[in-house]
């Protein structure tokens, strides 16, 4: 089978990166550690920051403090494109702090990217260069005059030098609260975490309208043959454990279905009270509640685990959004996607991680809840 390796090498380098960023860094980063790196508040006011013109990666002229962060909760981080080791590293982080908080970035969460380097990074360089990261609304990668881009650094602590010296630090801010939480770059848990503090409980309790806004509210069968419309009656209030398969599948599939199992049984009863199970059929045209049904009872599921199928047109949608759609079936995703929908905590593992290990990251988010 044609299962994704290079999504879960890539899945293993990115959880290796904080590691990797430290060893090849060229410059002193022995500062950084997880002790030095605890978030540590610096207040400056909103006036503080210049509202100087800069360009995107598209090159859409915007105003810095009025189009990116007034009103907002945003995370900088500082890049420059012909880098090589800090800043692929840096930004791959961010883009697991893009896929942690799914919906909640473009609406009260923004991610920012500013050249440090704006002689050289034009828009089209960053787009580029952006374009390696996927990077969805809501995370801009800005450039602008020399003079514009200096005085902006220097107003938030990082006076432009030489590219390659600076430091893997994010600054974290919710424009309405003001100051500013500096955050290690090469941890993208503690980069979410600063961001979910910064945005406060009226943000989390608008978390759920924003998943369902990013995730639509398909009409899906459950292999019972029950209809279901997915976020409302799957997803809404709920921690969701979320895997993909086909049942002509022979090897990947059953093996993590068979681990996911076990991780039911761990969980026991909270699997279909606070907990959703759900396996979305990447083969809706082969896969009809008939096909589901009998494939999930090869490994003795139980209620709150619902293997969900469509008409294409329903399904093939949300499996984009989830970066789960694939043109063969036989090239699907192995990850399976943990979420505490109320609080927009949103998390990855892998498939055929230990039982064990699921199960506490599962229970983790209901402790956010």
């Amino acid at each position: 089978m044609k299962s994704r390796i290079a999504i879960g090498v890539a899945m293993m380098i990115c959880a290796a990166l904080p590691v990797i960023a430290h060893e090849m860094a060229p410059h002193d980063m022995s500062h950084m550690n997880h002790e030095s790196a605890k978030p540590a508040v610096l207040q400056q006011s909103a006036a503080a920051i210049p509202d100087i013109p800069v360009r995107d990666q598209n090159g859409k002229s915007l105003k810095f403090y009025s189009d990116l962060v007034r009103g907002r909760t945003v995370a900088i981080d500082f890049i420059y494109t012909s880098c090589t080791t800090i800043c692929p590293m840096q930004t791959s982080n961010f883009r697991v702090v893009q896929e942690k908080l799914a919906a909640r970035i473009g609406k009260d969460i923004e991610l920012i990217s500013i050249s440090i380097d704006p002689v050289t990074d034009t828009p089209a360089k960053l787009k580029e260069f952006s374009a390696l990261f996927d990077p969805g609304p809501g995370w801009t990668f800005v450039t602008g005059a020399l003079p514009d881009i200096a005085r902006l650094l220097d107003k938030l602590g990082q006076p432009l030098g030489r590219p390659e010296e600076h430091t893997p630090v994010v600054l974290v801010r919710n424009d309405r609260d003001g100051g500013w939480t500096h955050v290690d770059g090469n941890d993208p848990d503690m980069v979410r975490d600063a961001l979910i503090g910064a945005a406060g409980p009226a943000a989390k309790a608008d978390a759920s309208g924003a998943a369902r806004a990013y995730m639509q509210n398909p009409l899906l069968v459950t292999q019972d043959g029950r209809e279901v419309h997915f976020f409302d009656d799957l997803l809404r209030g709920k921690i969701v454990m979320i895997n993909f398969v086909l049942t002509t599948c022979k090897d990947t599939c059953p093996m993590v279905t068979a681990n996911l199992a076990q991780v039911q049984n761990l969980l026991g009863d909270k699997v279909g009270g606070a907990i959703n199970m759900i396996s979305l059929s990447v083969d809706p045209q082969h896969d009809h509640p008939a096909e589901l049904k009998a494939f999930a009872e090869n490994f003795g599921i139980k209620p709150g685990w619902y293997f969900l199928t469509g008409a294409p047109s329903e399904i093939d949608p949300l499996l984009r959004r989830l970066a789960a759609y694939t043109v063969d079936p036989l090239d699907h995703s192995t990850i399976v996607i943990l979420g505490n929908v109320e609080t927009g905590v949103w998390t990855k593992t892998f498939g055929m991680a230990e039982p064990a290990v699921i199960a506490r990251a599962v229970l983790a988010l209901q402790s956010t809840k």
